[in-house]
Parts: structure tokens; C-alpha cells; sequence
């Protein structure tokens, strides 16, 4: 596979993209002054308001394969909010395909290589504050004009990508194995990984139709599920809980119906050697009551809503 290939596959196993669009970034790549082997790669956190509305809409980066304890700290701030509008392309009407499924696979495999945690295992998705704010699978799949919703089908055929994933898993199992013996090579991989992330841009590998697709449209229908929240909740906080490569276009619309940006907070989504100090406010008051994170004695089932 060409590292451009690879470089797009990860860019969407993670949900970031910092040149999609021109916007303000919110995933950044981050290396400690003290020592130049501990970094981080972050996601924002970011605030707006209305001059005419009592409603804050926190737009909550998220990437879909991090550490655990930032998962850990994600629940705890999507514990606080009113309404969490989250990500997920549902199933349809129609069987996935084994395309369908192949990104989530890719997703798990470099998880599990890289010690990190895939984000349907560290979120928990029946809290009674979220609400989906997504497409289905056969509405994805006629918007990118394909028979499947793997953006790679824009890459690579198929056939290519059956070759690549038996390939993976070996490549996954042997290197998770080796990486379990060796953590400074493990954090000399995320530290080069996290490097080419921070400045990785899909629409040049994709093309627009797929980033139509992938971004722009499900925007919109997230758009249209916060217009329908904020008939019914005039005060308090709505959060759009969505892959950071979405937030830059988010952040133009809500511009454009006079919300403007109040602050912005980094999070650690990996932390790299020791990390980096993030100078992160602690998760506000929860407004009401839910239950306390438990560990997950189970992984999360495999069919369900999908990331990117």
C-alpha cells in the first residue's frame, strides 16, 4: 500500500483530518519542551454561544482509537451535558457488506497494535442524553454513489482491499505482540504516526464526492437534528459529538446562524512517553443524574452504528 493510502486509511480510522477544510484545526500533534519523547496527539473541545438563545453548543472532537483514560474522561464530560448529538452510521435496510465492514476491522486491528482503545468499547452509547444525529447505511451508500460505505472504495477496489485485510491481521498480531515487549517502540510508532496525522489530508486522497459524502452531508443531517433539539431545549448545553475532522465545517454553519466561539480546551486523545500537560478544566457539574462509568466487562457488539 502507498503511505498516501496508508496515511488516508488511518486519517479515517481516527475521524481527523486537519486539511479538509480551511478552517481552525481541531486535532493538533504536540511535543513537550522538556523532553522531546514525550508528545501528545490531541483533540479540542470547543464552546459557543448566542446572543439570542440561553442554549451553549459544545462542538466535542473525539478520535475513534485512543487511550483509554481519555475515553474515561470524554464519558465523564458527555455525562454533563443536556443533549449529546453522537456519530454513528446505523445499519439499513440492506445486509453490509464485507466492505461495509472492512474499515471498523481496520480500526480495531490498529488499536490493538498501537495499545489503544476503539471508541465503541470506551464510550457508553445507552446513556439516555444521547440522541443519533446520523445517516443509515443505504442513505450513506446513495449519497456516495457506490454499493458500499467504505470510503476506501475511492482508493482501492475491492479486491484490493480483500488482499489488504488478511494482511493486516497478520501484521496486527504480530505486531501488537512485538510492541507489548518493546513500549519505546511502540511510542516511536505513535509519535511518527501522530505526527503525520496531525497535518493529514483526506480530501486529496478521497476526492470530493466521497468527502461530500463522508462530511459535508452528514453535517447537514446534524444540523437539522441540533435545529429540531433546540425547539425543545431552551437552556443548558447541546453537544455535537462527532470525528474532529467534522468540526472545522460545524463550526462555519453555527458561524453563520450567530454562534461565535466563547473557548476552546485541548484533550490528550494519546499520550505519548509521559504526554504533555494540557491544562485541561475539569468535566463541569452534571446537570443530571446518570450512572457512574463502569469498566466494560464485554467488547461492544460488531454490528451497530459505524465510524469513521
Amino acid at each position: 500500500m502507498r503511505r498516501s493510502t496508508f496515511l488516508t486509511t488511518f486519517a479515517l480510522t481516527l475521524g481527523v483530518s486537519a486539511a479538509a477544510f480551511a478552517g481552525e484545526s481541531y486535532v493538533r500533534f504536540q511535543k513537550s519542551e522538556a523532553n522531546p519523547r514525550d508528545a501528545a496527539l490531541q483533540t479540542a473541545v470547543a464552546h459557543f454561544k448566542h446572543p439570542d438563545k440561553n442554549v451553549e453548543i459544545v462542538l466535542y472532537g473525539v478520535v475513534h482509537i485512543a487511550d483509554k483514560a481519555y475515553y474515561e474522561s470524554v464519558q465523564r464530560d458527555l455525562d454533563s451535558y443536556d443533549v449529546v448529538l453522537y456519530e454513528g452510521v446505523a445499519p439499513g435496510k440492506t445486509q453490509p457488506t464485507e466492505e461495509d465492514k472492512s474499515l471498523g476491522t481496520m480500526q480495531k486491528m490498529m488499536g490493538e497494535l498501537l495499545g489503544l482503545t476503539f471508541q465503541k468499547d470506551g464510550i457508553d452509547y445507552t446513556r439516555k442524553n444521547l440522541v443519533h444525529a446520523d445517516m443509515n447505511m443505504d442513505e450513506l451508500k446513495k449519497a456516495m454513489g457506490g454499493s458500499t460505505i467504505n470510503p476506501l472504495g475511492g482508493v482501492m477496489d475491492k479486491n484490493q482491499m480483500r488482499q489488504m485485510l488478511p494482511q493486516m491481521k497478520q501484521f496486527s498480531q504480530f505486531g501488537k505482540a512485538l510492541m507489548e515487549t518493546m513500549p519505546a517502540m511502540r511510542d516511536n510508532f505513535k509519535m511518527m504516526m501522530a505526527s503525520q496525522l496531525g497535518n493529514a489530508d483526506m480530501s486529496a486522497a478521497l476526492g470530493k464526492k466521497a468527502m461530500q459524502a463522508i462530511l459535508i452531508e452528514r453535517n447537514k443531517v446534524v444540523m437539522e437534528k441540533l435545529a429540531e433539539q433546540l425547539t425543545k431545549t431552551t437552556k443548558g448545553r447541546i453537544a455535537i459529538f462527532y470525528g474532529a475532522a467534522h468540526n472545522p465545517d460545524f463550526e462555519e454553519r453555527l458561524g453563520k446562524l450567530g454562534w461565535s466561539l466563547q473557548s476552546k480546551r485541548w484533550m490528550s486523545a494519546w499520550t505519548i512517553g509521559n504526554g504533555i500537560d494540557e491544562g485541561q478544566e475539569p468535566a463541569p457539574s452534571t446537570p443530571q443524574e446518570q450512572p457512574k462509568t463502569q469498566p466494560r466487562t464485554n467488547p461492544a457488539p460488531e454490528e451497530g452504528p459505524r465510524w469513521f
